[in-house]
């Protein structure tokens, strides 16, 4: 139960992160600036592009993180109420 717990605390934690207002501005000036800098490379610079590409890619994975995060803390939390359920 205390795996469960920890789980839904996480999960908590992460959604205050992600409907932080400052965290959202961020995510997206990331997100504008990598999307501006990529039409801003030259026809030859493959490099730049990729790196650019990359960069947005991990934004990705970084902001999927924390909504995972935020999803196991919601299953989380239905499995401690039907636990208390139970009892």
């Amino acid at each position: 139960m205390s795996d469960l717990i920890k789980e839904q605390t996480r999960g908590q934690r992460a959604k205050d992160i992600l409907e932080d207002e400052l965290f959202k501005e961020s995510l997206q000036t990331l997100k504008d600036s990598y999307s501006n800098a990529i039409f801003q490379t030259g026809p030859n610079d493959e490099l730049a592009r990729t790196k650019i590409y990359l960069a947005y890619q991990i934004l990705g994975k970084f902001e999927n993180h924390f909504r995972s995060v935020m999803e196991t803390g919601i299953l989380a939390s239905k499995q401690l109420e039907e636990l208390r359920k139970k009892k």
